[in-house]
């Protein structure tokens, strides 16, 4: 039961030892929407758990394709039956797997990222994270058109929800390290610190705020330093530094981010269409998904795998138009087809595949138009590359950082800055298409986007604004037991009642206005003592007086989660439980009633 009120006189005992009591308050501290310094240390923490996690993601990606490949990625070196057999083979063997597990132990990727963070309080399953780390691995090793970087950021994010959970910390604080999590995974996966930095706050956590940003800058360099200590400091594509020739190519770029966000949309669209039927057999999905990529893996061998050997080659320009056409169906039918039907890998590779390879179509044309060597087709792809990630992922601001950190070209940034405008305009304004991971969780029925509430909310802790002053009482107890009740300056009562579903919540005030009248009424003198066992005992929820109901709570909990209790439990206040459960037979801890919300989100 709850601790009750002890007599006056003795000495309490500790409750927890001395380490136990420090976490204690470290968790306290770090359920305030301001506990920036604690809150640092954890990043850094999980900066280095995801990066080491996606750095060892990436090796099983790779070692095993060295097995059959000379060079990594190329693909086009394999004989043709290999180029069908490969896909095929994978594919029945994602399928095998996925038929022996629940449905709920199926879900990876980005879209799960999302739904565990705005519906599941940051809650990664660890079952679901080992299915990506080797499901990922397998549909790369076996050429299926698909990224890493989908797997890394599931794995990140889930790096550092499980090392909130380990600590027990509260919930805003987890939800911060998933965010940190995934800005480690996609510096780490391409060495783009920046871009992860920007691309978790962007398309994952959704704010901009210093106390946000903070920890997930610190996440992304402690990852992209890890990283570094795996495979060296050099960028990722080996590119010139060049630049646009002319301004009269501008129309050419622009008619260019036309395309491709149309392209993006139609992705976009696929998507949502294929996604709702993830839920059947997982078997019959793969090998369609597998049958389709190794038919067109026999005539375009550039699009298996994550192809950035390809897209390096259209970034130096040396692809034909007639190949870039070819690649870019056939990448698009692909990619398309696996992510939609729940391949475990990403589509940030193939978003820049796909535009490096579009880009490069517009170069070769702006040279038809304009005089040849006039524009280079490369520098075009680079661009490209950032339209179509923005317009696909909805999120500019991380492509154009991404393609920055990747090339090292600034001459990037004029151009690619206008393309992501054209691109985004077409795909969002006239075909409505809000971003691929958004239009995925709709198509399976699942909320996406919170609203600024919500957000707002979930950053804090119910254990940062609980009310602490209030004791925990029987319903009957004596005078002299009332009287030391109040003796302790509490504001509130919390009358538990162990056979009802919720408990009661009674002003201090009534309890201490009650006694005086009954000292009053006796006309006993002042400081006398009364008999404890010759006293009625007093009932505490007749008393005159307004009373609460009171629902439990755990103290891990975000105001967004408090709210959410009061809505569904009908209740008028809450306590705060120290225990997992919320229930009375643990240690209760503090007061939360709605106007403690609405106070804080309207400061």
């Amino acid at each position: 039961m709850l601790r009750k009120a002890r007599p006056t006189g003795k000495k309490k005992q500790p409750k927890w030892p001395l380490r136990e009591r420090g976490l204690e308050k470290w968790r306290l501290q770090l359920s305030s929407q301001e506990a920036l310094a604690p809150l640092l240390a954890m990043a850094l923490l999980t900066g280095i758990l995801a990066g080491a996690v996606t750095v060892a993601f990436r090796l099983l990606s790779e070692i095993p394709a060295e097995l059959f490949l000379s060079i990594p990625e190329r693909y086009e070196s394999l004989p043709t039956y290999w180029r069908f057999a490969l896909p095929v083979g994978g594919a029945l063997v994602l399928g095998a797997i996925y038929q022996l597990l629940s449905p709920g132990w199926r879900l990876v990727g980005v879209v799960h990222v999302l739904d565990r963070l705005h519906n599941h309080q940051a809650n990664m399953p660890v079952a679901n994270a080992l299915l990506q780390f080797f499901a990922g691995a397998i549909a790369l090793v076996s050429g299926q058109s698909v990224g890493r970087e989908g797997p890394a950021v599931h794995l990140g994010a889930a790096s550092g929800s499980w090392l909130g959970r380990r600590l027990k910390l509260p919930n805003n604080s987890v939800r911060s390290l998933l965010g940190c999590g995934v800005a480690a995974a996609i510096a780490a996966s391409f060495n783009t610190p920046l871009a992860g930095v920007v691309f978790a706050m962007e398309v994952v956590m959704l704010e901009y705020s210093v106390v946000g940003f903070l920890p997930v800058i610190l996440a992304a360099a402690t990852g992209s330093a890890i990283t570094q200590l795996a495979f060296g400091n050099q960028p990722a594509f080996n590119v010139p530094a060049i630049q646009l020739s002319s301004l009269a190519e501008l129309p050419v770029l622009l008619l260019c981010a036309v395309v491709i966000g149309t392209l993006a949309a139609l992705f976009i669209r696929a998507q949502r269409y294929l996604a709702p039927m993830q839920r059947r057999a997982p078997i019959l999905r793969f090998l369609a998904v597998g049958l389709v990529t190794g038919t067109l893996g026999i005539w375009v061998p550039e699009i298996l795998g994550a192809g950035y050997d390809t897209l390096e080659l259209a970034m130096l320009g040396e692809l034909a138009l007639g190949a870039l056409l070819v690649i870019v169906a056939a990448k698009m039918v692909a990619t398309a087809l696996a992510s939609g039907l729940g391949i475990p890998g990403g589509v940030i590779g193939p978003s820049l595949f796909l535009g490096a390879c579009m880009g490069g179509i517009a170069g070769s044309l702006a040279n038809l138009w304009l005089g040849e060597y006039t524009a280079s087709p490369g520098f075009y792809a680079m661009v490209g590359m950032a339209a179509m990630m923005a317009a696909l992922l909805d999120a500019p601001l991380a492509a154009l950082l991404a393609i920055l950190e990747l090339t090292y070209n600034p001459n990037v940034l004029f151009p690619g800055m206008m393309m992501i405008v054209v691109a985004c305009l077409v795909s969002r304004y006239f075909f409505a298409a809000q971003g691929i991971f958004q239009e995925t969780l709709r198509a399976m029925d699942k909320s996406g986007t919170p609203t600024w509430r919500a957000q707002m909310l979930n950053r804090v802790g119910v254990a940062s604004v609980m009310e602490r002053r209030f004791v925990v009482s029987p319903q009957k107890v004596g005078r002299s037991q009332a009287e030391r009740l109040i003796q302790r300056h509490p504001l509130w009562v919390l009358v538990e009642l162990p056979d009802e579903p919720a408990h009661q919540l009674l002003r201090a005030a009534d309890l201490a206005s009650f006694l005086q009248r009954v000292e009053e009424e006796k006309g006993a003198p002042e400081g006398s003592q009364a008999v404890e066992g010759e006293e009625p005992p007093v009932d505490l929820l007749k008393l005159p007086g307004e009373r609460f109901a009171a629902a439990g709570l755990n103290w891990r909990s975000t105001l967004l989660e408090a709210h959410q209790k009061l809505e569904s439990s009908k209740a008028d206040a809450l306590y705060i439980s120290r225990g997992y459960s919320g229930m009375l037979d643990n240690d209760a801890a503090g007061i939360i009633l709605p106007a403690d919300i609405d106070n804080f989100y309207r400061k």
